[in-house]
């Protein structure tokens, strides 16, 4: 699995998507082909117009790509995997920056704060995060020719998507679970509702 993150990661942020175009020259000096690609055609735009994250029509949209497979299905297999770990990273780490900041905009003292930080993010990392679904693929077979030497892989593209209802669900879960553990710590509590009420503000 980190492997697979390595790829997408690598992918999305040196500019790989450049690479897909018929000789286009990689990173490594070798030139690149497109020799296939399904569903046939040029890339969708969701593939190459910088966005790895957007929301419309009450969804949360992710990019993710995977290369490297021989086998058709086991890129677009890779991809998916990418894309159920990358959401579920993306959907934590924004749940913990919002509820940072929101506690950062208040005043309170340190030793509550950081102790409530710490029961807050413990919880946003027990989260299960489900309901994530492909909602399109788009694979290239690509031949890669370094000197001499030449070799045939796939690239898959994978838009998934999570309703915003599911993560409202789930910060309504962090907020719910660190209540219940904090319930005898009346500073931590009450610092708790504050930072709650904060974070539902910019909705």
């Amino acid at each position: 699995m980190k492997k697979v993150l390595a790829v997408v990661i690598s992918c999305m942020f040196v500019g790989l998507i450049g690479c897909a175009s018929k000789g286009k020259v990689a990173t490594n000096g070798a030139t690149v082909n497109v020799i296939e690609t399904v569903p046939k055609g040029s890339q969708p735009s969701w593939t190459n117009d910088g966005k790895e994250y957007f929301e419309k029509d009450g969804k949360m949209y992710y990019v993710t790509v995977a290369e490297g497979f021989a086998n058709l299905e086991a890129s677009k297999r890779a991809s998916f995997a990418a894309a159920q770990t990358r959401v579920a990273e993306q959907i934590k780490n924004n749940i913990g920056v919002e509820f940072g900041r929101s506690l950062e905009a208040g005043s309170y003292e340190e030793t509550t704060g950081g102790y409530l930080k710490d029961v807050f993010m413990s919880n946003v990392q027990k989260l299960q995060v489900s309901g994530i679904i492909a909602e399109s693929t788009y694979s290239e077979k690509l031949q890669e020719v370094n000197g001499y030497d030449s070799k045939v892989y796939w690239r898959t593209y994978t838009l998934a998507s999570i309703p915003v209802s599911t993560y409202k669900n789930l910060v309504s879960r962090a907020f719910s679970d660190t209540s219940k553990q904090v319930a005898q710590n009346k500073s931590a509590k009450e610092l708790l509702k504050e930072a709650e009420s904060r974070f539902y503000e910019k909705d």
